[in-house]
């Protein structure tokens, strides 16, 4: 049982914001049953795809856990299907533009009207408001027109994004929370309500301290191979065979850096000795240290620096992650039995809980898997379930 366990969730979200916003509370327990169009279902079932069985990399990271109903929302008999649904459910959350649920008549008004405890969660591009709300978004316009994607990559380069879909992630991170604390609010005022997130506002909160800074000191830097105001080492360092990092050499680990590369000099150079002077020769001295990491492996580092104490870390590939016996201990990656694929690999989840433990579902549902027993919930017929898909709503 997990901590929603019991709360039910109408998912009619499509890619990842808002899909991975769902997979959240399918994992810590509640029942989301996706909502996706006849034939072709969400676009995210055919990306990534892999092997003999054309496993959807995408849908399984995003849609496990869940139930899928397929109904095309063009039809009437499809939307009464919907209005059926709202009753029973605690959360109605979409990803499309303002006013796309609206000409459904499936809008906030219209679905409270049917269910006033509802939680309505819009996920949109670039927020409800302003002269962009209506246009479409995908993670890396949020990246560019953030500013985040200019402050990525050395000094002199081009703008680059992240090399995952960041903005998607936070943005899901963003609408689960909101939802969240709406169900919670429920439980002390009685009420629902409508909450927002955006792929754009999301994206400018996950810089909220580097943009702040710049607004108050108007300073612009890149941040080339680690952070463009941290006042400290804060750096990838390439090694003999690859690349490592050491963050945070506050004063109290400076001796102790000093002597884990062997350079007890660096302690004795006025340049350097205390965390001000530091901070204004840092390229002085990662001009010195750099070339002293070609010397061992990553591995030696790692055994050098963490036997000092060092905050520090090997530069990890997927392929040395998914063995990596850190993210295996507290199954950030675990392994499930998957009803056509067998053992495979999955992402789990970062939080734990100690009374109501989430659960990691081995496989996303086919599409339509669970039509006709959600329908039959409804009360629907054999027969009508026969005749709504004759007509083309199911």
């Amino acid at each position: 049982m997990g901590p929603l366990t019991g709360i039910t969730v109408l998912d009619l979200t499509v890619f990842q914001q808002g899909p991975q916003a769902t997979l959240v509370m399918a994992d810590m327990g509640a029942d989301v049953i996706k909502v996706e169009p006849p034939m072709f279902g969400d676009l995210g079932r055919v990306l990534a795809m892999h092997g003999p069985d054309r496993l959807s990399a995408y849908h399984l990271a995003h849609s496990r856990g869940k139930r899928s109903i397929t109904l095309n929302l063009k039809t009437e008999e499809a939307r009464e299907v919907v209005r059926r649904l709202i009753p029973r459910a605690d959360v109605f959350t979409h990803n499309f533009r303002p006013g796309a649920m609206e000409k459904l008549g499936l809008g906030y008004d219209d679905v409270r009207a049917l269910n006033e405890r509802i939680i309505y969660a819009h996920a949109s591009g670039w927020g409800a408001k302003g002269p962009k709300a209506n246009h479409p978004a995908f993670d890396i316009a949020a990246q560019a027109r953030s500013g985040l994607m200019s402050m990525t990559g050395e000094d002199g380069g081009g703008p680059l994004p992240a090399g995952v879909a960041i903005a998607d992630y936070v943005g899901a991170m963003n609408l689960a929370i909101a939802i969240i604390a709406a169900l919670y609010a429920r439980t002390v005022t009685g009420k629902g309500q409508k909450v927002e997130t955006s792929l754009f506002g999301s994206q400018i909160a996950a810089q909220a301290w580097e943009l702040q800074y710049y607004m108050i000191s108007g300073r612009l830097k890149r941040s080339g191979r680690g952070h463009a105001y941290l006042p400290t080492i804060w750096r990838t360092f390439r090694t003999r065979d690859g690349w490592a990092v050491v963050g945070g050499v506050g004063d109290d680990r400076w001796p102790a850096f000093c002597a884990a590369i062997a350079m007890p000099e660096l302690e004795r150079d006025p340049r350097f000795a205390n965390a001000g002077a530091r901070k204004d020769h840092l390229d002085d001295l990662y001009a010195l240290i750099d070339d002293r990491f070609l010397a061992k492996t990553t591995a030696e580092w790692m055994a050098v620096l963490e036997a000092h104490d060092m905050i520090c870390a090997p530069v990890a590939d997927y392929e040395a992650l998914v063995r990596d016996e850190q993210a295996l201990a507290n199954e950030y990656v675990m392994t499930v039995e998957h009803p056509t694929n067998g053992p495979t690999q999955v992402v789990g989840f970062p939080w734990k809980f100690s009374e109501t433990p989430a659960h990691a579902a081995p496989a996303a549902p086919e599409l339509g898997q669970h039509t006709e027993e959600i329908l039959l919930s409804l009360g629907y017929t054999w027969d009508q379930i026969a005749a709504l898909r004759e007509g083309g709503a199911i």
